[in-house]
């Protein structure tokens, strides 16, 4: 073999390996700075699970996707450091939300464990019950108006589920789920498992403040997980679907969409943007992808709201602030306020910040 085939060939390898992406690093599965707060929505196809990285350092791990997500899950936490989940929640018992639990919990240290408490006849949510016994986390039933404050001027209020539970809907276990608000700052999230029509009435009934900033839209996007009923109360800014690529469901559904667009939510999704990161610090928010958007569809820009304040963006950052933000550029580097934000969906590496 010729030294000149040799020279030639390693100079392909070479161009070859310059032309590739980093696939290890992305913003959205890197640890949050210090005093942030960073919600990660993983890429785990057709399920749930999200990773909250409270400010003092604990973690907090709303549904572990499917069973076969597991070790991909497991993957992605290591980049962000993660050692320890302090609260596992398992929003109901559906595999699409708790398989992955089975290997989380026999693999790193878990403190407590949330469960809605419906009882549920499958392989997945036995192995899940088993795994829990097995890692000696401490096991809690959590319903309506159960609160925790995790970390300095944060807070978690539990809305659902509430007894007895409701019997003889489209899905029981799903109207069961846990729907919980995560406060942090003037910042809200809401998490809704996958809550349906009947179980949405329930919180509505019981005057639930569902006011959020981001949404985690119920049940991946489907018709009877969202609508302008619900919508109307949340008020979300940013709305999260979780939901795998070309699923047989064909979730997200065009009615969960257009309700989406007509509030003038910004929307997310993990089949298209692959993990999302959701970081708060110093009541600004940005949101971060480890993949841009190929959909068709460009991603809706969020109107501000009537009664909403104005925002002013700062030129150089582009990271956009309330009014009253302690935060605000200096005037020469003020972007005129604004009623509405215009920016494109990012590709990782770009933050899209929203207050």
């Amino acid at each position: 073999m010729s030294r000149r085939f040799l020279f030639g060939l390693g100079l392909l390898v070479l161009l070859l390996a310059g032309c590739r992406q980093p696939s290890t690093f992305s913003p959205a599965l890197q640890p949050p700075p210090k005093g942030a707060l960073q919600i990660t929505f993983f890429d785990v196809g057709q399920g749930d699970a999200a990773l909250i990285q409270f400010p003092n350092g604990k973690t907090m791990l709303v549904d572990g996707g499917p069973p076969e997500s597991a070790t991909a899950l497991l993957g992605k936490l290591r980049p962000l450091r993660v050692q320890r989940i302090d609260w596992l929640v398992a929003s109901h018992p559906h595999s699409d939300h708790i398989g992955g639990f089975v290997k989380v919990l026999n693999t790193l240290p878990v403190g407590e464990v949330w469960d809605s408490g419906f009882k549920y006849d499958s392989p997945v949510y036995l192995d899940y019950l088993r795994a829990v016994k097995r890692s000696g986390a401490k096991f809690r039933t959590v319903e309506k108006g159960h609160r925790l404050k995790p970390a300095p001027d944060c807070l978690i209020e539990v809305f659902t589920p509430i007894k007895p539970f409701l019997r003889g809907t489209e899905s029981d276990a799903n109207n069961a789920s846990i729907v919980m608000r995560l406060r942090y700052g003037k910042v809200r999230v809401l998490f809704t498992g996958d809550i349906e029509r009947e179980g949405r009435r329930r919180l509505y009934a019981h005057r639930a403040e569902l006011q959020a900033d981001v949404l985690k839209v119920s049940h991946h996007g489907s018709y009877n997980g969202t609508d302008m009923a619900f919508l109307s109360r949340v008020r979300p800014r940013i709305a999260i679907i979780s939901c795998g690529v070309r699923n047989p469901y064909r979730h997200p559904h065009r009615e969960a969409l257009r309700d989406l667009k007509k509030i003038g939510a910004t929307v997310y999704r993990t089949d298209l943007h692959g993990d999302i990161t959701v970081r708060v610090q110093d009541n600004r928010l940005q949101v971060f992808t480890t993949r841009p958007s190929t959909a068709a569809e460009p991603a809706h820009v969020p109107a501000v709201p009537m009664g909403r304040p104005a925002f002013i963006g700062n030129r150089i950052s582009r990271v956009y602030h309330a009014p009253d933000c302690e935060s605000l550029p200096k005037p020469a580097n003020r972007r005129r306020s604004v009623r509405a934000i215009a920016p494109t969906v990012p590709a990782w590496g770009n933050p899209l910040s929203v207050l």
